[in-house]
Order: structure tokens, then C-alpha cells, then sequence
């Protein structure tokens, strides 16, 4: 994924809630007259606005990446990452046959080239997204709502307030929604039983790349899993209809950034001109 021409310089739904950070700035006249008239007693003198920090620390990060010809990220054999690949697989065996795995395909959004998702699977008019937590803590907060009888956007409001990375995965389900033009999520998390665990470690062992070698070699009580009989299923999901105006909304935030990624032809000509001043006043002063 790291060096997927598809993904290096482009927004991916994996961080596009970062595109959805909000800033300040100073009022304008007219606006600070218009809060002063509105709120006679107010001090305030900003006024919140797009882009925030995190938007626009995103931009200059693919910005980079297009200049370098790569991603910025080297950080592919992160523990979490390695066992939720290896994992994932299982995760689609235990899926119906509705279901395709599609995690290693990249796709454009057909009206945005600037904007790329790997949605983990296929099903009609849905978007599956995987999630195989490192760590159980992890897990209880990401299923615990289905358990307390929740369900839909209900469910996955839960998950967004209690889990750190909540509005992360909504985004991100969002935003591959947005490029495959589906209306439905789904959130599908996996935690192993016990007995899955000899299976999972044989993968480990099994693959050549040596990636996975800490799982293999790892003791059973180092690695996440479920006792049998317990309170909680392995397989969880979380299935939602997205609101149409969360799409929307994203939509507009990602093509404004695409507008601060990709210079017009103007600005192009105008830093150009910029470098060409620069060298002819240089010569004169020599």
C-alpha cells in the first residue's frame, strides 16, 4: 500500500477525516459589526473556519508526496497493521458470499483523481471496512454497542464517541462510499477465539515475507483472542445507511482541498514569473 501509485500525493479515506478540521480567523468588518449587533456584550473577534490545522498540515503532506514521487510513510510492519493483514483474511472466510475482498485494489473517485480509497470488500451498494484490534480494550469499545442493542447510525454514533479512531473509521467508510457511489457502511470487527489463535500463528509461520514473525513467536497471552462461551461473538457488525449530507459534506471539503493541492494554471505561471523576476533582478544588481 505504502508505494501505491494511486495513493502516494492523493487523499485516502484512511485519513480523510483530517480534510474535515475546522480553524479561526479574524471577523471581517462587516461580520464583527453583525456579531456586535447580534451580541452587544460579546468580545469575540474570530469566527470559526475551514481549513483547520490538521487540513492543512494533510495538504502539505500529499503536497510532498507529489513532489517526491512517494509516500511520505515507511512505518509498513507497525504491529496493528501486520496482524490486521494477516487476519483479514479470516475475517472474509467468515463472511457471507455476498462479500468480495477487494482490500489490496486502490480506487480513484470517478470526478476527484486526487482522491483514493482501498475499501477492505465488495458487497451490493455497501461498503465493508475491516477492523481486527490489537488490543481488547480496543475491541469492547468498537462492539459494545451492537451489545447494548444498538444498531444503524445509532451504533456507529457510539462507536465515534467512545473510540479514539470512532470518527476515523466513520470518515473513512464515508469517503469510500463517496468513491464507489454506495449509500450503505459496514463496520466488521473480528476478534479470534482462543482455538483460532494456532491457526492464526501457522499463517505467521507460514508466510515467507517475515513480516508476521512476531505473531508466530509470540506466547497465546501476548496476542488479542476470546474465551469460548464468553460474552462476545468474534465476528460483529455494524451495518448503517450513510446520511446523504455527510457525503456531500466531505465531497465539498475534499474538492476544496484539491483546490489547495493542485495549483491552477495561473498560479503555475505566476510562480514561474515569480522565479523569472527573481533571476533577471538578480543579473542587474551583478
Amino acid at each position: 500500500m505504502i508505494n501505491n501509485q494511486h495513493r502516494g500525493g492523493n487523499f485516502t479515506s484512511s485519513k480523510i477525516v483530517a480534510l474535515l478540521s475546522m480553524g479561526s480567523r479574524e471577523m471581517t468588518e462587516e461580520e464583527l459589526a453583525a456579531h456586535k449587533k447580534a451580541f452587544p456584550k460579546s468580545r469575540k473577534k474570530t469566527i470559526e473556519s475551514w481549513p483547520g490545522k490538521a487540513a492543512l498540515t494533510y495538504i502539505d503532506e500529499k503536497k510532498m508526496e507529489r513532489r517526491l514521487g512517494r509516500s511520505l510513510s515507511t512505518e509498513i510492519n507497525a504491529r496493528a497493521t501486520s496482524w490486521g493483514t494477516l487476519v483479514e483474511g479470516r475475517v472474509f472466510d467468515l463472511l457471507g458470499l455476498e462479500y468480495t475482498l477487494t482490500s489490496k485494489q486502490t480506487l480513484l473517485h470517478p470526478n476527484y483523481p486526487f482522491w483514493a480509497g482501498s475499501p477492505d470488500a465488495e458487497k451490493k451498494n455497501t461498503v465493508p471496512d475491516f477492523k481486527c484490534p490489537l488490543t481488547l480494550k480496543s475491541f469492547c469499545q468498537l462492539v459494545d454497542p451492537l451489545y447494548l442493542g444498538l444498531e444503524g447510525m445509532d451504533a456507529m454514533n457510539m462507536v465515534r464517541e467512545n473510540h479514539e479512531d470512532g470518527d476515523t473509521y466513520y470518515w473513512q467508510i464515508v469517503s469510500n462510499a463517496c468513491i464507489k457511489g454506495y449509500d450503505y457502511g459496514e463496520l466488521i470487527v473480528y476478534m479470534p477465539y482462543l482455538a483460532e489463535l494456532l491457526e492464526i500463528k501457522e499463517m505467521a509461520r507460514r508466510d515467507q515475507s517475515g513480516k508476521y514473525k512476531w505473531i508466530d513467536y509470540a506466547e497465546f497471552d501476548e496476542l488479542p483472542y476470546l474465551l469460548p462461551n464468553g460474552y462476545y461473538n468474534n465476528l460483529n457488525v455494524i451495518r448503517f445507511r450513510i446520511p446523504p449530507e455527510d457525503k456531500d459534506h466531505l465531497t465539498l471539503r475534499v474538492e476544496a482541498a484539491g483546490k489547495l493541492l493542485i495549483p491552477s494554471e495561473d498560479e503555475v505561471l505566476s510562480v514561474v514569473q515569480a522565479h523569472h523576476d527573481a533571476e533577471v533582478n538578480a543579473t542587474i544588481v551583478e
